[in-house]
């Protein structure tokens, strides 16, 4: 069953007071957080996204970056929310970063729904967009996660408007091809 096929069970307002609670405490890098979460979800906004994929683009990093748990998720948002939010973390209990990521794209890449994907691809769009705003480094392993989740993205004929741009972001980075 796709995601979108199940009503809300929440609207933005509660995703961003949820992500709001459970970063509140927690240390963030500049560009991550709230602020993070409401760049990924506005990623989804110019591309029309439905409000249930923007909704899970707040929620993405909030298991992986808070005490939060993807129970805690589902109790607040429901069974495909939670489901997506786990596609799109990475299990910290990995500790090679390379293993880490290669799981993570293909937890996404083997997400029942197209859209986890489109969360993914926009969370990197955001973190280059800002990167470049801001001219913050990224690392050249993270640049080539980002290389290689664009090329899964590619053979999965993910979302043209979210390929070409994070295609172009990386170009921009001199990252890509």
């Amino acid at each position: 069953m796709r995601v979108a096929e199940t009503p809300l069970r929440a609207d933005r307002a509660s995703a961003i007071a949820f992500v709001i609670a459970a970063y509140s405490g927690v240390a963030v890098r500049p560009g991550k957080g709230l602020p993070h979460a409401q760049a990924v979800a506005d990623v989804l906004g110019e591309i029309g996204a439905d409000e249930r994929v923007q909704l899970v683009a707040l929620l993405h990093d909030v298991v992986e970056d808070t005490p939060r748990t993807v129970a805690q998720v589902r109790a607040a948002f429901g069974e495909p929310i939670a489901t997506w939010v786990d596609a799109l973390t990475e299990d910290t209990s990995i500790e090679r970063y390379a293993q880490r990521k290669y799981t993570l794209r293909s937890q996404i890449a083997g997400a029942p729904d197209p859209a986890v994907m489109d969360v993914a691809l926009a969370d990197k769009i955001a973190t280059l967009r800002h990167a470049l705003v801001t001219a913050t480094p990224i690392s050249q392993r993270k640049l080539s996660h980002y290389r290689a989740t664009l090329r899964i993205a590619l053979a999965a004929d993910a979302t043209p408007r979210l390929t070409s741009e994070l295609g172009r972001l990386l170009f921009r980075m001199d990252a890509w091809p």
